[in-house]
């Protein structure tokens, strides 16, 4: 389940239905997948694109990619550093940017024009998609892991923004258990009473 905050506005969303919603008024397509089948880490790509085929077929026809394929990033990854330095930098592209998440996580900084910036943290069966020409940039977290369906389209074009805007923000990456139930630390009236 990705978490959603928008820190110049103190806010932070949790729920898909809600992360939808807000995302799709950015310009921002977000869903949760579910594969066919449950899938194992190491599974191989072709078990994990067959697990998703048909909302990849259609996600494809309808926003007009011409494939699919699955990426896998880890600590051992060749040249990993100097990939991460250019999604690190805010940018575009001139086609919609897609991947669904498999394994791993990582944060997305989505900066439409005008409005503030908007944190996305992705954890497996989180689908993104960025609207063409929308800025953003992209990071993994600390445990340098993913594994994700990209879609890829007919250009490849990036343009950088050079507004060094990136720097202001830390990838932190919080998790679902940041959000979980935590017990008061101080001690309750009746507690208190008893002693």
């Amino acid at each position: 389940m990705a978490i959603v905050k928008v820190p110049h506005l103190g806010r932070t969303f949790i729920m898909p239905a809600q992360i939808e919603i807000f995302l799709a008024s950015i310009g921002v397509e977000y869903h949760r997948w579910t594969p066919a089948a449950p899938l194992s880490l190491d599974a191989p790509a072709t078990q994990i694109l067959n697990s998703y085929a048909a909302e990849l077929e259609n996600h494809k026809r309808a926003h007009g990619f011409v494939a699919y394929d699955v990426i896998e990033l880890t600590p051992e990854t060749s040249g990993l550093d100097e990939m991460l330095a250019r999604f690190r930098q805010e940018h575009w592209h001139d086609e919609d940017e897609a991947h669904l998440i498999v394994a791993g996580r990582g944060v997305c900084h989505i900066h439409p024009v005008g409005r503030p910036v908007v944190m996305v943290e992705l954890e497996p069966g989180d689908f993104l998609s960025v609207g063409r020409e929308i800025r953003h940039w992209f990071d993994l977290c600390s445990e340098r892991r993913l594994r994700a369906i990209r879609f890829l389209s007919q250009s490849n074009h990036i343009a950088y923004t050079q507004s060094g805007i990136e720097a202001d923000y830390e990838p932190v990456c919080l998790g679902p258990a940041y959000f979980a139930y935590r017990p008061s630390l101080r001690p309750s009236a009746s507690a208190s009473k008893a002693a």
